[in-house]
């Protein structure tokens, strides 16, 4: 069988709302405004959701294990965990190449990137390819292959293990769909309110009050009167300034309308339903109206348990597949290490640890590699206190049935 009989297609996905948006146009919506993947992150609720939580994956380090009969054994020194944590390739660092991929996979529901071999056939470098230059195809044989346009135009057919794909909720399995894409319309009112509150305060001015004459005025001096109110009082320097009329106009202050209580009302919800989206909660779009320090706590945890932790699943089997050979699979893993992000205060920690040492599963040098200190002589000894207790309270049931 040839190359190109390989790449024979029986179906080539193509995503409509992925077309227009390669075209820069956008999910047409209800509110008339184009959603996609840069008028989203126009909104700052959008923007942070997917800042914080690319921002918190990014920073993760990423190790790999062996598992063996004694547990699991960290490679400290394989060439995945050099791609994945220092050079994936000669122009990004690690950490700009996982902030990239989780932008792409963010906003728009697919990530890719090109994987380059050795001669040995081990993953050499990982190189991040934009969303709108693939094309995924399902070939006759049941495997997915991709389409590349290059900086150059050139167009490049690639195997499936040469691509590192990682999607967000697919519907097919073959194409991820963003939050974005799915939740368009209420990103959509959103654009439409931000829009409108932009239309309003364009000219710096609202209408806080009206300007009445006791007779008819003519065209004239009403021209006059509005440039001098329009340069007098809008422009840069002199907004805000107190308004002098004539002693035959009265001005009558109005007081904030139903209409401007409720677009300020829809613009906090639109916080909360970017929060919805992105499965965040909102103090980590830093609104916090109903922020306590202890429900701030609780958001923590839930920020790592509900939102992160699909996530890093999500990757780490996806970096699995593509990275790890098929024959080392079922002893090798990789995964994200997330003790930082779960790190209580100075106190609850010293209590884990006390508890640990007195336990026996935990000596005083692993506590203290915990807290980057260096070790201390005898540190490295387990306490026997547990058997001591154990013996204890033995000895003390004995004592009670004579």
């Amino acid at each position: 069988m040839s190359i190109l009989n390989y790449f024979k297609r029986s179906e080539q996905k193509a995503d409509p709302y992925e077309l227009l948006e390669s075209m820069g146009l956008g999910s047409p919506t209800a509110s008339g405004q184009h959603v996609n993947s840069n008028t989203a992150q126009s909104l700052p609720s959008v923007y942070c959701a997917v800042a914080t939580i690319a921002e918190a994956i990014a920073s993760m380090p990423i190790h790999v294990f062996r598992r063996g009969a004694t547990g699991k054994e960290r490679l400290a020194r394989h060439n995945i965990e050099r791609l994945l944590n220092s050079a994936p390739n000669a122009y990004q660092t690690a950490y700009d190449f996982k902030i990239s991929m989780l932008r792409a996979v963010l906003l728009r529901g697919n990530a890719f990137a090109l994987i380059n071999f050795d001669g040995s056939g081990k993953p050499s470098s990982l190189r991040w390819l934009h969303p709108d230059s693939v094309r995924v195809e399902m070939l006759t044989n049941g495997r997915l292959g991709y389409t590349c346009t290059g900086i150059n135009g050139k167009v490049r057919k690639l195997l499936q293990e040469e691509v590192l794909h990682i999607k967000h909720h697919s519907d097919d399995g073959i194409l991820g769909k963003s939050p974005i894409t799915v939740c368009r319309e209420a990103v959509g009112i959103e654009l439409a309110s931000l829009e409108h509150g932009a239309e309003t305060f364009k000219n710096a001015a609202r209408l806080s009050g009206i300007i009445s004459t006791p007779s008819q005025m003519g065209k004239p001096s009403f021209e006059m009167l509005k440039k001098a109110i329009k340069e007098g009082y809008t422009t840069k320097g002199n907004r805000g300034k107190a308004l002098v009329i004539p002693l035959d106009i009265k001005y009558q202050q109005l007081s904030m309308s139903n209409q401007d209580a409720e677009w300020i009302e829809s613009r906090k919800l639109g916080i909360s339903e970017i929060a919805r989206m992105f499965k965040i909660s909102p103090i980590f779009l830093m609104d916090y109206s109903n922020s306590t320090y202890s429900n701030f706590s609780e958001a923590s945890r839930a920020f790592v348990t509900q939102t992160l932790r699909p996530w890093l699943s999500n990757i780490q089997e996806g970096l699995a597949s593509r990275l790890i050979s098929d024959s080392n699979r079922s002893t090798m893993m990789i995964e994200f290490e997330t003790k930082d992000l779960m790190r209580a205060s100075a106190e609850e920690r010293f209590k884990a640890y006390d508890i640990a040492i007195r336990m026996g599963f935990m000596n005083p040098n692993e506590c203290r590699a915990a807290e980057n200190m260096p070790p201390r002589e005898g540190g490295e000894l387990y306490s026997q206190s547990w058997m001591q207790q154990d013996q204890a309270q033995a000895e003390s049931t004995e004592q009670k049935t004579d």
